[in-house]
């Protein structure tokens, strides 16, 4: 009876510590490969040549079997990568690139992470959203960056290069629009941080009161722009050029589901459930079987 109560005990913790603690992933550079990273649904799908302005190395891609959007978590740091439909400028990046962030769960975008490469400027940073509701592409547009949450490209938070099997060891090609080399464009930012710091927590924080740990659960919208204050040239997810800007992010599609910052993306609805009740006639036939048990050593 011991050795059997125990057996299901120690399935019931492992199976308890599996579905509510996220797992970091086992990333350490922003140059590692996609195997190290997770894949962000819905908005890592996007079709090619849609992106407003014409230049390839703003058009954001991504099919099944290459996807176009990834997250990572080493602990400290969140990670993200894009994919750009061509790598130009000599193998260097000169555009904007925008991760929106939904950290309450209610469609509209808190916070950007922006990585600014226009002229001069080489800077990641946290941006606020502006006055207006930021729940679609007509109604968002981004604040002036703030000096105490900008970030100095280096090495070791940036990275843009083309796509190789090196860095995409599972994918399918390494040019999904037969435009060229397709480029990742791959960063790191600070996750944990005080409010009002450079980092994901601290901008939520200092910037929208917002309260978050590494398991709380974020929705994306990724977009690339020609100017720091709105999103102008494609945004993920979005299956075309010619779409109605007024439709909220959910309504088009352009919303990732609920991911935490971890990496561990939410469950269908229904999942948790199932999942309990599965949980619960686990327990039930081990009781069961305890106390047929007690009666036959009895």
């Amino acid at each position: 009876m011991k050795r059997t109560l125990g057996l299901i005990v120690l399935h019931l913790c492992m199976v308890g510590v599996w579905s509510t603690v996220a797992i970091a992933a086992t990333i350490t550079s922003v140059t590692d490969p996609t195997t190290n990273w997770t894949s962000v649904p819905v908005i890592g799908l996007d079709p090619s040549t849609d992106q407003q302005t014409g230049q390839a190395d703003a058009d954001l891609v991504g099919i099944v079997a290459n996807p176009g959007f990834y997250t990572a978590f080493d602990g400290t740091n969140i990670y993200f990568r894009a994919r750009l439909s061509a790598v130009t400028n000599g193998g260097n990046f000169k555009g904007l690139l925008w991760i929106g962030i939904d950290a309450n769960q209610d469609g509209a975008l808190d916070l950007f992470v922006g990585v600014n490469n226009q002229g001069s400027t080489t800077e990641l940073g946290f941006f606020a959203p502006g006055a207006g509701l930021n729940n679609s592409p007509s109604t968002t547009s981004i604040a002036n960056g703030l000096a105490q949450y900008q970030i100095a490209e280096t090495a070791t938070n940036f990275n843009y290069q083309a796509v190789n099997s090196t860095l995409d060891p599972t994918g399918t090609t390494t040019d999904i629009n037969n435009d060229g080399i397709d480029a990742f464009l791959s960063i790191r930012v600070p996750f944990l941080g005080v409010s009002g710091s450079a980092s994901l927590q601290g901008a939520l924080a200092g910037l929208d009161s917002i309260s978050v740990t590494q398991n709380t659960k974020f929705s994306y919208v990724l977009a690339t722009s020609t100017q720091p204050n709105s999103l102008n040239q494609d945004i993920g997810g979005v299956n075309n050029k010619t779409f109605n800007p007024a439709l909220t992010y959910i309504q088009l599609g352009a919303i990732s589901p609920p991911i935490t910052g971890t990496g561990v993306v939410a469950p269908e609805p229904g999942t948790v459930g199932y999942f309990s009740i599965s949980l619960g006639l686990l327990a039930a036939i081990g009781v069961g079987r305890m106390k047929h048990r007690v009666k036959a050593d009895a």
